[in-house]
Formats: structure tokens, C-alpha cells, sequence
């Protein structure tokens, strides 16, 4: 006959004798799923600290250079080192002055954010100016440059005025890479690929949501599409 107290004897005896091995595996599966969103997290801020603006910026230009120097910068070296300057080392020095000076520091990423625009915007400004000063600048020098400036004015304004933070990252991966394609040619489609890992970079980090990060790129898509249409 069946003896329902020896059912729950036995029913405890098994409970506590793998209790510690269910602890085991559920803790082992937290450790797994902590360790992979660590590394996520590595993987989302590497990639979103390589591909900066001023990181991308140096990209394009070089890949101008050396797909075709003559026709992008007139096979003046000068031309391309101008454009590194004002459109990669002068937006750098933002990063460089937040985290130098303690009171910058002590705001943390907003006031990061507030000079990467300023020095951005300057740099961008002045590398305009000094087309003027060109003998023959480039289409693709004038196209580039313009569409920098025009755009991280409008994203200025957007977040500035409009009190929307739109994505600066995203603003200055896609429009380069709209840019490059006009300049190089299509063969460099596949830049195309970076748009949206750098936009899921920003989703892991959390510093955008994907509104902020669609009006970013949205923004320099559209400035830069036109630009080059007049241009080329």
C-alpha cells in the first residue's frame, strides 16, 4: 500500500540533497549572462571610441589619398593635412581640455558632449575658411567640408534649441560615408556596414535612444545627399 509520508520523505530528501546543485547552476548561469553583458559592454565602447567623429573624419580622408589623391586633393599633401587638421585634430583637443582640467572632469560626459560641438563646430568653420585660401581646392574638399559644417550646425541647433539630444556619433558616420561613396565611388558600400554598428554601440552604452540616434543620422544623410548631388 502506498504511504504518502514516506512520498514527502522522500520528495525533501531529493529537494535537499540537489538543492545545491540547482543553486550551483542557476548562480553559473548569472555569472554567463554577467560576464557576456561585460563584454558586450567592452565590445559597444570600443567600437564607439574608434569610430568618434574626428576618428571617422581621419578615415575618410585618408581613404581619399590613397584612392585618389590627384583628383581629391590635387596630390597636395598639404590639402590632406589640412583636413586632418581642422577636421580631426582640432575636434580631438575637445576630448583632450575635458579631461585635463578638474572642473571639466568633475561634470563628467555633458560637459564632454557640450565641447566635442564647440571645437567640432570651430574646427569645421576654419577648415572652411581655408579653402579660400586655396589655390584650386577639390570638389571632393568642398563637398566634405561643407557638409560637415552645415550638418554639426543643424545638430547644434537640434540639441541647443530644440532640446533634442540627437546622436553626434551617428551624424558623423553617415554622412562621411554618403560622402565617400560620391568620392570614391561606390565600390565603398560596404562603409555602409559601420552606420549600424555604431548606432547598436550607443544602444548598449545607453547614451541614445534609437530616435536620437535615426535624427542624428537622418540629419547628416540628408545635408550631405544634397551637397554632393549639387556638387558632382
Amino acid at each position: 500500500m502506498h504511504n504518502p509520508f514516506a512520498f514527502k520523505r522522500a520528495k525533501g530528501f531529493y529537494f535537499f540533497a540537489f538543492k545545491p546543485f540547482m543553486v550551483y547552476n542557476n548562480f553559473k548561469k548569472k555569472l554567463i549572462f554577467l560576464g557576456e553583458k561585460i563584454m558586450k559592454q567592452k565590445i559597444a565602447y570600443l567600437i564607439s571610441s574608434l569610430f568618434t567623429v574626428p576618428m571617422v573624419a581621419l578615415l575618410v580622408f585618408t581613404i581619399m589619398w590613397f584612392d585618389n589623391s590627384y583628383k581629391n586633393f590635387n596630390g597636395n599633401f598639404y590639402y590632406y593635412i589640412n583636413s586632418i587638421f581642422f577636421f580631426t585634430i582640432i575636434p580631438l583637443c575637445a576630448y583632450i581640455v575635458a579631461r585635463s582640467f578638474p572642473k571639466f572632469k568633475a561634470v563628467g560626459r555633458e560637459v564632454e558632449r557640450k565641447l566635442a560641438f564647440v571645437f567640432g563646430i570651430v574646427g569645421y568653420l576654419l577648415g572652411n575658411i581655408s579653402l579660400m585660401f586655396m589655390k584650386k581646392p577639390t570638389r571632393a574638399m568642398v563637398g566634405l567640408y561643407l557638409s560637415y559644417l552645415i550638418s554639426a550646425l543643424i545638430l547644434a541647433f537640434v540639441n541647443k534649441v530644440l532640446r533634442f539630444k540627437a546622436s553626434g556619433h551617428a551624424c558623423g558616420i553617415t554622412g562621411p560615408i554618403v560622402a565617400i561613396n560620391f568620392i570614391a565611388g561606390i565600390k565603398m558600400i560596404y562603409l555602409a556596414l559601420l552606420i549600424p554598428l555604431v548606432m547598436w554601440s550607443r544602444l548598449v552604452l545607453k547614451r541614445h535612444d534609437t530616435k536620437q540616434l535615426l535624427a542624428g543620422a537622418a540629419t547628416s544623410f540628408f545635408v550631405t545627399l544634397i551637397i554632393m548631388i549639387w556638387i558632382y
